[in-house]
């Protein structure tokens, strides 16, 4: 906590003056995310439907599921996660944020599917929920902090790996690995993060990818911005945080601290973001022409052979007080 020195940023200083009193969660503004609606499909339903579509119709169908709350009960409470860590001046500072347990997925705990998406499309997922996107740097924290650290799991590279029948099937196998496990709440490991950085400026209609760690905390991928906005293959996921944090106990907005001279490195290794969304105003960019994907007719094994995870365990943990 800074002493009686002058305040580096007006954001901090506005911290400052505040009474030094903890606030209830119950009355923090953690997200709003729509209950799931009856009869909303499951995760096998919602491949099937979409299974033989381009990648158009997959990403309007993907956001109009999450948008409307169909995705499962384990994922809607946020898990909190505490540090401690320097701003730019050297001063030492407790941070507070609230992250989704799992990465985004539609249907329920017993049927649900985690579903690659476009930034675009992440972003207006985001937007929707009042949330925002990781950086790196958050998601080596989360990584850290995560009690249930899965191992990943590469699948074989080629034109497989951007088609729903590898979304589902890489979707099964991670179920598997937590029927498994003792799960408590935050699961990290399992899944390259979506993530906002100041690469993005200089590369419009990009994504940008990160993570997917091994047990000694080292990420499989680095940042990279290789791909175009357009692309989403099996190891993509998508983490959402509370737009809210707490700073030394005091709540401000997430992208405030990220685009702030001084906080940003509490949650940014890059320095003061430009930008704390992707765009949408374009929407997605034109990817290179490539055949469509095989239909499900054409799959010789499908996804779905492979059990769903019973979500009990997942459900219960993340209910426990």
């Amino acid at each position: 906590m800074v002493g009686a020195c002058k305040p580096p940023s007006h954001l901090l200083a506005t911290v400052l003056q505040r009474p030094s009193v903890p606030i209830p969660e119950r009355k923090l503004d953690l997200g709003i995310i729509p209950p799931r609606p009856d009869r909303a499909p499951g995760g096998s339903q919602f491949w099937r439907d979409i299974v033989n579509t381009d990648e158009s119709r997959r990403e309007s169908a993907i956001l109009e599921e999450l948008r409307r709350g169909n995705l499962p009960e384990s994922h809607r409470k946020m898990v909190r996660l505490d540090y401690k860590a320097e701003s730019r001046s050297g001063h030492t500072h407790s941070v507070s944020l609230w992250v989704m347990p799992d990465y985004l997925a539609v249907g329920d705990d017993g049927d649900a599917m985690r579903v690659p998406m476009s930034p675009v499309t992440a972003q207006l997922v985001a937007d929707r929920f009042g949330c925002v996107l990781p950086t790196s740097k958050l998601v080596d924290i989360i990584y850290r902090l995560a009690p249930t650290k899965l191992t990943p799991y590469p699948m074989p590279v080629g034109d497989r790996m951007v088609r729903m029948e590898e979304f589902a099937r890489h979707s099964r196998i991670i179920d598997k690995q937590l029927d498994k496990l003792a799960v408590h709440g935050l699961v990290a490991g399992h899944k390259k993060d979506i993530v906002l950085t100041n690469r993005l400026d200089a590369r419009p209609h990009r994504v940008a990818i990160y993570g997917w760690h091994h047990r000694e905390a080292k990420p499989i991928q680095q940042l990279s911005t290789k791909h175009g906005d357009w692309y989403a293959d099996y190891s993509h996921g998508v983490r959402l945080l509370s737009s809210t944090m707490l700073l030394d106990d005091q709540p401000i907005r997430v992208q405030d601290a990220l685009t702030d001279p001084e906080l940003a490195s509490l949650l940014s290794d890059e320095g003061p973001l430009a930008h704390t969304r992707y765009r949408t105003e374009d929407g997605i960019g034109h990817p290179p022409p490539r055949p469509l994907p095989a239909t499900y007719a054409a799959v010789q094994e499908s996804p779905f052979d492979l059990p769903f995870s019973q979500g009990s365990r997942r459900t219960q943990a993340n209910s426990a007080p």
